[in-house]
């Protein structure tokens, strides 16, 4: 269950971006997750919950977005999406030697905020 500990970063940085920002609550938080992490959306929710639960975050929405993976391709330069992120390789010229762009991390895209 490696969500609690990624749905912890996400609070902790979301917590830490809303301290910049005195004065506004936020209404909804938008967050990208790469495919590769296999985080199950329903148990980052339910971890959300219980995080947040007592605190300034308890009720706000959490959206989920999910975020493909991309490579670049040493071998041609390309760059895109991949079909199966079990199998990587160039989507140009199938070269197995890429390098992942996007699609291995946890992005918070948006705060939405009003102020108080």
């Amino acid at each position: 269950m490696h969500e609690g500990n990624f749905t912890q970063q996400i609070v902790t940085s979301i917590v830490s971006e809303l301290e910049k920002h005195p004065g506004y609550r936020p209404q909804r938080i938008k967050v990208k997750v790469g495919e590769m992490l296999h985080l199950e959306p329903e148990s980052v929710r339910t971890h959300y919950a219980l995080l947040t639960k007592g605190t300034s975050l308890e009720g706000i929405a959490l959206e989920l977005e999910g975020m493909p993976v991309v490579v670049n391709c040493r071998a041609c330069h390309a760059e895109g999406a991949v079909s199966d992120h079990h199998l990587l390789f160039c989507p140009s010229c199938y070269s197995r030697d890429v390098v992942i762009v996007s699609g291995n991390d946890v992005l918070i895209d948006s705060i939405e905020l009003e102020q108080v």
